[in-house]
């Protein structure tokens, strides 16, 4: 049996974002089993209004009942789906909002869900093909056995096989957000943000072994600087390694005399030693292909290296208005570039993501930052980051699309609706995010991570775990 439930905030541990959203547990022989570790499966999706300004919604009362399978017609709709969840419209504080209007989703297997968006009680009943009273008697209902066990595997997920013991456990580098790995000529190379010394300058280590690059008596080479006559100087955030081109690129935000981190990118010098700063070329700040910056009175930041084919393509976080009334909350962002020139966009920045979920906009927090590409059977991965970047509630959510599609159209990508790795995932690690992946020297692919150690923590530390692959050969980033 399923049963589905909004859950009780908890100040301080579970805010309403999460508390007030569809949760499900299976219930068997009196026993009761949380699916997805008691988080929230799926949100109440925010409005945007006429400012640009993201306004949450929330859900509770949730309710669920099989509906009749059939094509819609311009007479009667049928439901396509087997199972239909509902739920109410609530304020923040947990109050029925739009009263006789539903928050509806419908799903065939509790794997991937469609979402019906927010319903008067009227269009529900036409959609569903179903009185209303059935529609929202009940909070459980029976499911055969095998699709039970279906939904504990994709949502509670576990890996076979033993796994090998590992010295890289968290944390590892206390103080080190937004961490990247690079295996470059059989080395090991980690940077980060460094907040130990208020985010200025760029740090690399080198190690021949990836534990190594975290023990105690690994060299920090500082490899670009506070530089007045550069106006390099504060916010040097998200450093990341990738080779566009055959060249080693490393992709940054920095700001200013004014606060503003903007894109930049450094390139190594050819034949040049990564931790040697005179091997590196001037910073290049992102322009677009009308030759401006990228923007002039917005922010950017946290770009990354994506491809898709023979394409090539630059993801980043955009924001507008930052700290003001009118925040339009971080966006990601996605543009094609051509490999021989890196310092400019070729095509308009499209969005892909806003933090429309109560799982990407909690606590006045609205983030959708840190993107970074993995790929795996002809799927691209995109994790990014959302909510707070500093606490215990951030979290890495996903957006998927297949190789070769142009990734500048938002019809190719699908958004995951719950996240994939959060403060619920594994005991002891608190608000993982801002992600990388790297591969080892043996060919194994790893997530990189920084978060927190407890729930009042601020001060972020870097962790790495082994990527592991489900029956289904999807990618587990949260399996300890």
């Amino acid at each position: 049996m399923l049963r589905v439930y909004a859950r009780e905030v908890i100040e301080g541990k579970y805010p309403n974002g999460l508390a007030y959203s569809v949760h499900m547990s299976i219930v068997d022989n009196g026993k009761e089993e949380p699916v997805h570790n008691n988080y929230g499966l799926l949100f109440a999706r925010a409005d945007v209004n006429s400012d640009n300004v993201i306004c949450p919604n929330f859900v509770g009362d949730i309710r669920i009942v099989e509906c009749p399978a059939g094509e819609a017609d311009s007479d009667t709709a049928v439901c396509s789906a087997s199972y239909l969840i509902t739920g109410t419209d609530l304020t923040g504080d947990g109050v029925t909002d739009k009263a006789d209007h539903y928050w509806c989703w419908s799903t065939k297997d509790f794997m991937e869900y469609e979402e019906w968006g927010l319903l008067s009680a009227d269009a529900l009943v036409k959609k569903a093909g179903i009185p209303l009273a059935q529609i929202r008697k009940s909070d459980v209902i029976e499911l055969p056995g095998q699709m039970e066990e279906e939904i504990r595997y994709r949502w509670n997920p576990q890996v076979s096989g033993a796994l090998e013991k590992t010295s890289l456990k968290f944390p590892l580098a206390r103080g080190f957000g937004d961490p990247v790995i690079l295996l470059w000529k059989d080395d090991y190379y980690f940077i980060a943000t460094n907040d130990n010394v208020n985010d200025i300058g760029l740090y690399v280590r080198r190690a021949h072994e990836l534990d190594d690059l975290f023990a105690p008596d690994t060299e920090m080479h500082v490899i670009l600087d506070k530089d007045e006559k550069r106006h390099l100087l504060q916010t040097f955030w998200a450093p990341e390694f990738h080779v566009i081109g055959g060249e080693l690129y490393i992709l940054f935000a920095v700001s200013g005399e004014q606060w503003g981190p903007q894109c930049h990118f450094m390139k190594l010098k050819k034949d040049g030693d990564i931790c040697n700063p005179a091997d590196w070329e001037d910073p290049v700040r992102i322009r677009k292909k009308d030759g401006g910056f990228l923007t002039e009175e917005a922010i950017t930041l946290d770009m990354t290296y994506v491809r898709s084919g023979d394409k090539h393509y630059y993801a980043w976080s955009y924001r507008e208005q930052i700290g003001s009334p009118l925040d339009s909350g971080s966006m990601i962002m996605i543009a094609e570039f051509d490999p021989r020139d890196p310092s400019r966009i070729i095509t308009d920045p499209v969005c892909l993501s806003r933090p429309l979920y109560g799982f990407e906009n909690l606590c006045g927090t609205i983030n959708n930052e840190g993107p970074y590409a993995f790929y795996h059977k002809d799927t691209i991965y995109l994790s990014y980051s959302a909510a707070d970047a500093r606490g215990y509630l951030y979290v890495i959510g996903m957006l998927t699309a297949k190789e070769g599609d142009d990734l500048t159209d938002p019809a190719v990508w699908t958004k995951v609706k719950t996240p994939a790795f959060s403060f619920a995932s594994i005991p002891e690690v608190y608000g993982p995010g801002h992600n990388s992946f790297f591969c080892d020297r043996n060919g194994d692919w790893w997530i990189a991570f920084h978060g927190t150690t407890g729930y009042e923590e601020k001060v972020v530390s870097c962790g790495m775990l082994r990527i592991r692959y489900d029956k289904y050969n999807h990618p587990i980033f949260d399996q300890p």
